[in-house]
């Protein structure tokens, strides 16, 4: 019995996935912005938020105002374009969706400049408490999209923001 449960444990934890956000990226060419969805775990986000703000934060008991006071701000200072931190005029807060372990959180970036062909999106989000996590982000671009695992390594995807043809 002691062996069947060591064994139940050890396969357990060697098939655990590890920490990972799951990333939407889509290029608006009309508003002229990159659209982001990230789905964020409620303890990774957590415990970024401990470390930025000095206090313990339980995503579940944030109303919609703090969480755009708290979780915003980091946000910004955790997404690159260009190899740039973004400036306050860059970042829009669009919202977010609260879920029991996970939440969905939705901004917009929009390019200083009007938009070269292709712009590069760096995500450094959680990788200061997670080193190991992965963001594993679906580029939509046009009726195409395509699948993509950042991490601390290679934290950068490229965006086409010319028109794509299928």
């Amino acid at each position: 019995m002691l062996t069947l449960l060591l064994t139940v444990l050890t396969s357990t934890w060697l098939l655990h996935p590890g920490h990972s956000t799951r990333v939407e990226v889509q290029w608006n060419g009309e508003s002229e912005r990159i659209e982001l969805a990230i789905r964020i775990d409620h303890g990774d986000l957590e415990a970024a938020l401990r470390k930025r703000l000095g206090r313990v934060v339980r995503i579940e008991a944030l109303t919609d105002q703090q969480a755009q006071q708290w979780i915003a701000p980091y946000l910004h200072d955790t997404l690159r374009l260009d190899g740039s931190k973004l400036t306050a005029e860059q970042f829009t807060w669009v919202g977010w969706e609260r879920k029991q372990i996970s939440s969905w959180i939705y901004t917009e970036l929009k390019p200083e400049q009007p938009a070269a062909t292709q712009l590069s999106l760096q995500i450094l989000t959680l990788l200061e408490v997670e080193p190991e996590l992965n963001h594993v982000v679906t580029l939509r671009q046009g009726e195409q999209q395509e699948s993509r695992v950042l991490s601390k390594e290679k934290p950068v995807i490229v965006i086409t923001t010319a028109p794509v043809t299928p």
